[in-house]
């Protein structure tokens, strides 16, 4: 079988990622794969290009500025015709688009089969900005496309009931990300709390509300933050913070090494108003830390009060964070949670996911 993956830039994000370990166990099961790439890499964030081509056949570019280039449509409809693809996977807005538009004008219906998967909910990311008409517009556009594919994966229940309240058209198959389960440290009790977040710096992200819970906390602890945002927001973030917190605080930036940043926290707090899934936080528990979230689907799926900590203000915020400070010294509690993500994270292990794409694949 000739697979060929199609989707935006290969900067590292949800989408990137899952697309990374798809194409590793496509590989080892004896597949062809082809990535074309639609748009360049950001610069300032890690491409996963090079890991990428120790699984993959080819990773072609179109180098066009995205969908709205007629190279791009020309260059990608010659591919498609000289390599015969029995799949195109498209895995973002953009390349969904231009798979549809080349599908219904260029190709016959049965060339390939084309397959969507839905990364999250996509209309839920729209900025307040002059932008914002044309990116509904598109999205319109986008959600017709997709009652063209022959299947469309979503990543989560949650994505599965956001498309269908948007369509009764589409009848999509749920099949989460993948994640493994890391080796466990145990927690040094001889430093200070190690509190972190990591995800992209926006208001979405419920940054803003752990910051003012973290305001005078009665403990000690260090606060580092990764992730990309603006010098803008970082600095009203930090204009949100006493002084104090201040002192406590690190801002990383973007991380390349998430093993690093993961072996160096003790919480992981996740206070993200709307996720497609929330990969971070499945990541997070990967490495078998304490983790506190939103009292939100999808993320309260796989965290509970069993394995860690929910809230749904900012004081249940604060509250779940000294709790989770004190149960961290508590052998009983603590290794009682860790059993317990670790049972969660069996769902969500390869051998139980991947052959649920292949069936697809099938169909």
């Amino acid at each position: 079988m000739k697979i060929c993956h199609v989707i935006n830039s290969l900067n590292r994000g949800g989408a990137e990622s899952h697309l990374l370990e798809l194409a590793k166990a496509q590989n080892n099961e004896g597949l062809l794969i082809d990535i074309v790439v639609i748009g360049k890499d950001n610069k300032n964030i890690f491409s996963i290009e090079q890991e990428l081509n120790k699984c993959c056949n080819n990773i072609f570019r179109l180098n066009g500025p995205r969908m709205f280039n007629l190279f791009s449509y020309f260059k990608l409809k010659n591919l498609i015709k000289n390599n015969e693809y029995d799949i195109i996977h498209s895995h973002q807005p953009r390349s969904d688009y231009m798979i549809h538009i080349l599908k219904k004008y260029v190709f016959s219906k049965n060339l390939f089969k084309w397959i969507v998967s839905i990364h999250g909910k996509y209309d839920s990311y729209l900025d307040n900005n002059y932008k914002k008409g044309f990116k509904l517009y598109f999205f319109k556009k986008l959600l017709k496309s997709w009652t063209f594919a022959d299947s469309v994966i979503v990543i989560s229940h949650e994505v599965e009931s956001w498309l269908k309240n948007l369509t009764e058209k589409i009848q999509p198959y749920v099949i989460n990300y993948w994640i493994s389960i890391k080796e466990h440290k145990n927690i040094n009790q001889n430093q200070n709390l190690t509190i972190g977040f990591l995800g992209r710096l926006n208001k979405n992200k419920g940054i803003e509300d752990l910051i003012k819970s973290l305001n005078n906390l009665p403990i000690q602890f260090n606060f580092v933050i990764g992730g990309h945002g603006s010098n803008s927001y970082i600095g009203y973030l930090k204009d949100q913070m006493t002084s104090e917190l201040q002192e406590k605080t690190t801002f990383l930036g973007y991380i390349e090494d998430q093993s690093k940043f993961f072996e160096g926290i003790d919480i992981f707090v996740f206070p993200s108003y709307s996720e497609g899934l929330g990969l971070v936080l499945l990541e997070a528990m990967s490495y078998q830390k304490i983790c506190i979230t939103r009292n939100l689907e999808p993320m309260n799926q796989f965290i509970n009060e069993n394995n860690g900590y929910l809230f749904s203000n900012n004081n249940d915020l604060k509250d779940a964070i000294l709790n989770a400070s004190n149960d961290l010294n508590n052998e009983k509690i603590y290794l009682e949670k860790i059993k317990n993500i670790k049972k969660v994270l069996e769902i969500y292990d390869i051998k139980n996911v991947f052959p649920k794409i292949l069936e697809v694949y099938k169909l």
